[in-house]
């Protein structure tokens, strides 16, 4: 089995008029719900091999409290085709992951996240929100019975979707 894990970047900062959209910082709301996210992450146990993680500035400080928790073996790259990339080129990077890597955690933004995980989702009410809403720093994770990930064809046997005002509530979205 084959577990891809979504996350879209924290809440960021729109008040400086000086910064770019690229080179944008997150908000303390958005330090704090990455932290919290990664502190779900820990307590999950997720087994996470690799991280994908978009270059821009949000998604970078997004993935900084995460690598905390991540196992030594794993790998991180931080990548500037992941910024701007669409569903299907972040779908083609995916490709590239070795087989013998399980388990991948994208770090990016929307609508790219949303359109991936509502994509990936299996039938149910989880997919109807999926494709209405994806908050900062939330999460989805998606099991796959994939042999590979070319997930052209994506056969999900399971999802979860994990908002940070989740994580005090242990409230999440299992399907």
């Amino acid at each position: 089995m084959r577990h891809l894990y979504l996350m879209r970047h924290a809440k960021s900062l729109w008040n400086n008029p000086a910064s770019t959209d690229f080179g944008r910082h997150l908000s303390p709301r958005g330090l704090r719900d990455a932290k919290n996210m990664a502190s779900y992450m820990k307590k999950a146990d997720l087994p996470i091999e690799m991280v994908l993680c978009s270059s821009a500035k949000r998604t970078t400080q997004t993935l900084e409290p995460i690598r905390a928790i991540l196992k030594k073996s794993a790998q991180v790259k931080v990548e500037d085709a992941l910024y701007r990339a669409d569903s299907s080129e972040v779908l083609n990077r995916l490709v590239d992951v070795p087989a013998a890597i399980n388990s991948v955690l994208i770090i990016g933004h929307n609508p790219t996240i949303q359109i991936l995980a509502h994509t990936m989702a299996p039938a149910g009410p989880l997919k109807e929100q999926l494709a209405l809403k994806f908050p900062t720093a939330a999460l989805a994770i998606i099991d796959l019975e994939n042999d590979s990930w070319d997930l052209s064809d994506p056969n999900a046997s399971g999802a979860k979707f994990v908002r940070p005002s989740d994580v005090d509530q242990e409230e999440f979205l299992i399907i």
